[in-house]
């Protein structure tokens, strides 16, 4: 599934960097184009992957391009007397065949929890594709206006298809630094979001799955609105192709002994269902019940010979009765170079949860 993504804000901006970059290391590019625009100058200049032409800086007369310091209607005001230029700069980068934009967030911030509602808003009346985002939860323990999540998540509700939600109390605990593992967070959801964009993007035909996930499969999942979160997981399976014996005659015995052995059943069957429920049931971007989703994907990808069909029809039936919904989409990526089995879970049509009344009583 190709899309276009825009980075609103800090966290927004660093985010879609690390999505850029995960999508350079991938056999097909899943970013048809992307944007980030932030309030504040120095963190427009800090990003080191997307290119300078990209980042466009807004609110310069509001803001003196310092950021908003979490004020929300400092944000609001800025993106209301440049929206048309954004408008114009984000048109430049959406093209045939983006099949949806992708708005990246944090909501902690002023910028991301004011500004991403209003850009939605204002793309939705030109666009015809889906508007989705990634909306980035503060930790309970982060120094941000408390208001602003809430404020952000419910005003961004109405004006897109869904969000996608990563939540940074799910992944730290009151000794964490976010300063010093916030670029290992982001590398964590971009592999997560990479993985499941470019599970559709096939290249060759030996990648190209029994069960193919297109772009329609994931915005199927995405219809049920309301919020999303993502499981991963990765098991390796077989010893690294381009592994330390790099000699002529060790290559030569790499391709004899490993492109012709046979995986036995068992240990295929096994490792997609320990793999399975390991994605499922481990860090979700967004801690959840499985139950309050209303429909799903999974997806598997690695090896083809440990892709095994059976396996996955019953990790399809596992997951659907987890969830208690029959609306779970399947699909399988095989990669011939990789080493590992991986299994991603999109969740979807999540609406309440007790982390979502948390923020309620915080924003009272």
């Amino acid at each position: 599934m190709r899309v276009v993504t825009i980075g609103v804000g800090g966290a927004g901006g660093r985010i879609v960097d690390a999505l850029w970059r995960d999508s350079d290391t991938r056999s097909a590019s899943y970013l048809v184009g992307a944007r980030v625009l932030d309030t504040d100058e120095t963190a427009l200049s800090a990003l080191e992957s997307v290119p300078p032409e990209a980042r466009h800086l807004f609110g310069h007369v509001e803001t003196g391009g310092t950021g908003t310091g979490g004020d929300r209607s400092k944000a609001i005001t800025a993106i209301e007397d440049d929206i048309l230029e954004m408008r114009r700069r984000i048109d430049t980068a959406v093209t045939s065949d983006a099949a949806a934009i992708i708005l990246v967030a944090g909501l902690g911030g002023g910028t991301g929890s004011g500004v991403t509602p209003a850009l939605a808003r204002a793309l939705r009346e030109v666009y015809d594709r889906p508007i989705y985002t990634v909306s980035v939860l503060p930790a309970s323990h982060e120094e941000v206006p408390p208001e602003n999540p809430a404020h952000g998540l419910q005003t961004t509700h109405s004006v897109v298809d869904a969000q996608l939600v990563f939540d940074n109390d799910a992944w730290f605990d009151s000794e964490s630094s976010l300063e010093d593992d916030a670029e290992m967070l982001n590398r964590e959801l971009a592999e997560r979001i990479g993985t499941l964009l470019s599970a559709g993007e096939a290249v060759t035909r030996d990648s190209v799955g029994q069960r193919v996930v297109d772009a329609s499969e994931i915005i199927s999942t995405l219809d049920e609105g309301g919020l999303a979160t993502i499981g991963y997981a990765r098991q390796d399976v077989q010893p690294d192709r381009q592994s330390s014996d790099s000699s002529l005659l060790g290559r030569l015995r790499g391709r004899l002994s490993t492109d012709d052995d046979d995986v036995d059943d068992v240990s295929a069957i096994k490792a997609v269902e320990t793999t399975l429920r390991r994605a499922a049931r481990g860090r979700l971007t967004f801690d959840c019940p499985l139950a309050s989703a209303t429909s799903g994907l999974l997806v598997v990808s690695g090896p083809p010979d440990w892709l095994h069909q059976q396996a996955i029809a019953d990790g399809q039936r596992w997951l659907s009765e987890e969830i208690d919904s029959a609306q779970l989409r399947t699909g399988d990526a095989p990669n011939q170079n990789s080493s590992q089995l991986t299994v991603l879970v999109l969740l979807g049509g999540i609406q309440d949860t007790p982390r979502l009344d948390d923020l309620k009583i915080a924003d009272a």
